[in-house]
């Protein structure tokens, strides 16, 4: 059965979940602010995520061989997909709401078409994919309205865009330097997200003490970086490739345009925030370059151990 034939049944549970959980994630990293620093925002998160990813390969029987070379590989591409971007998402949410966090996350696959352009030169980039690239830069400086001088988020703007190139650059060395491993993609996940952990750690505990109770069992901010790490930093990235592996790589894909609407719905019902015309507008142009960057010129074969950071 090729993925076109896939019954919706067999895959669009999977594709709702990681919808879910990666549209939840930036609505449970602004309440993890709330008493925790970026830091220990990131830092949580690939914890819990590491402890249920370990749990499953465990339990599936599916623990991956070590090497020092494949450690090392792993700890280079964990580093821009789950280390650095997952520091500065939430420091971005410091200074812009969590909907324009969510369009601009969207963006990735922009930076990732850009990246594999300079540093994969075999695949040829074609006409249309350098347009999106330009459409999508046009969509981002809409997004983000750029003729409002007064009140401009450049920090927050930075600092969102800083992660998301880190998720195209490391989306780009995953296809470099673990093309040839033959992990599973929830034992890859296992190693990326517990080096990640090993990373993040020590900047973690430099940190500022978090606030008298964040860490009580009652303290919501606790509960909202447990969610983080089990669903958005483990679960989620199992049935990404479930959904893959069924409906195929570009169904996957188009992941990418739901989840900024669940981080949206959540953010205006839960947060309260606003969403400015100027947003949606943005995100109409952003989608569009992300469409025509993301077109192949040929089919060519899906290599898997290509990782795949979380959407938040």
């Amino acid at each position: 059965m090729t993925p076109a034939d896939a019954p919706l049944r067999a895959w669009l549970p999977y594709f709702l979940g990681v919808s879910a959980a990666w549209g939840a994630s930036f609505l449970f990293i602004s309440i993890a602010l709330r008493t925790f620093a970026p830091t220990q925002v990131a830092f949580g998160r690939v914890l819990f995520g590491a402890i249920t990813l370990i749990a499953l390969v465990v339990i599936t029987r599916n623990v991956p061989r070590l090497t020092w070379s494949k450690v090392g590989a792993v700890a280079v591409v964990a580093a821009f997909m789950s280390g650095i971007p997952l520091v500065l998402i939430p420091a971005a949410q410091q200074h812009i709401s969590s909907i324009l966090a969510s369009l601009l996350n969207a963006t990735t696959p922009l930076w990732t078409a850009l990246f594999v352009a300079l540093l994969i030169p075999a695949e040829r980039v074609t006409r249309a994919q350098l347009t999106g690239l330009v459409i999508g830069a046009l969509g981002i400086a809409i997004l983000l309205g750029a003729w409002r001088v007064a009140d401009f988020p450049v920090l927050g703007a930075a600092l969102m865009l800083g992660a998301t190139a880190c998720y195209g650059i490391g989306s780009t060395l995953s296809r470099l330097l673990l093309s040839r491993v033959q992990d599973s993609p929830a034992a890859l996940s296992s190693m990326q997200i517990t080096v990640s952990a090993l990373l993040l750690a020590p900047f973690a505990l430099a940190a500022p003490t978090p606030e008298p109770g964040s860490l009580a069992l009652n303290s919501v901010s606790l509960w909202a970086i447990v969610a983080l790490g089990v669903t958005g930093t483990s679960f989620a990235y199992v049935w990404f490739w479930k959904v893959v592996k069924v409906a195929g790589a570009t169904t996957a894909s188009s992941v990418t345009y739901v989840v900024p609407v669940v981080a949206t719905f959540l953010g205006i019902v839960v947060l309260g925030e606003k969403l400015a015309w100027y947003e949606v507008a943005g995100a109409v142009v952003v989608f569009a370059g992300v469409w025509l960057a993301q077109r192949k010129p040929k089919a060519r074969p899906e290599a898997m151990p290509e990782l795949k950071g979380s959407a938040a």
